[in-house]
């Protein structure tokens, strides 16, 4: 059987995690000091955008980093770490919002800009990002979360799957309703 460089790389990152996983089950702090240095900041910008006010995302990344520490065991290897944590982060930020009786008004991140771009680049560039934020709020919150797992994220469906506790099938749908919204959405924007 052929692995492919990708996959390699995958299966690689896949087995580290879990060898830190095993170690913050010993209570290993430096393992657990390697898992938030790799983790902390994708789970940041993810439940920015899972909570209605964003500087509630610094607290429910610690209570997920917190659960990660203490009950490594609840880590079953099924899934990737990544996509557990989320998983985590998720039912956290839908929790702190349910008790607050917050809705979650979810956004895409600003966009950065090269600072050697030429004025107008910079322009047109904050033109696009404008336009798709807009696109974007015009989703489901499940068909925004799932494309911003897909795209932002770099998450397979399998991983999206487990985050959003959904059939495989039920993502693939979901991005493939919103990628087919966001193009008629950019397309009517533009005319």
């Amino acid at each position: 059987m052929k692995v492919l460089a990708d996959e390699k790389f995958q299966v690689v990152k896949y087995s580290d995690d879990l060898v830190l996983m095993k170690k913050i089950a010993a209570r290993d702090e430096s393992a657990m000091s390697e898992i938030y240095s790799r983790h902390a900041g994708p789970l940041t910008g993810f439940a920015k955008r899972c909570l209605a006010h964003e500087a509630d995302a610094d607290d429910i990344v610690h209570e997920t980093m917190m659960e990660v520490w203490r009950r490594p065991e609840r880590f079953e290897g099924r899934s990737s770490l990544k996509s557990w944590m989320f998983a985590i982060a998720r039912f956290k930020s839908y929790d702190r919002n349910r008790k607050s009786g917050r809705t979650v008004l979810s956004d895409m991140e600003d966009s950065r800009v090269c600072e050697d771009a030429l004025p107008s680049d910079a322009l047109a560039a904050s033109q696009d990002a404008s336009r798709v934020r807009a696109a974007m709020n015009t989703l489901s919150e499940p068909h925004r979360r799932a494309l911003h797992l897909s795209f932002f994220e770099d998450m397979t469906y399998k991983e999206i799957a487990e985050v959003e506790g959904c059939p495989v099938g039920t993502i693939k749908t979901r991005i493939l309703h919103a990628k087919r919204k966001m193009i008629t959405v950019l397309g009517q924007m533009e005319a």
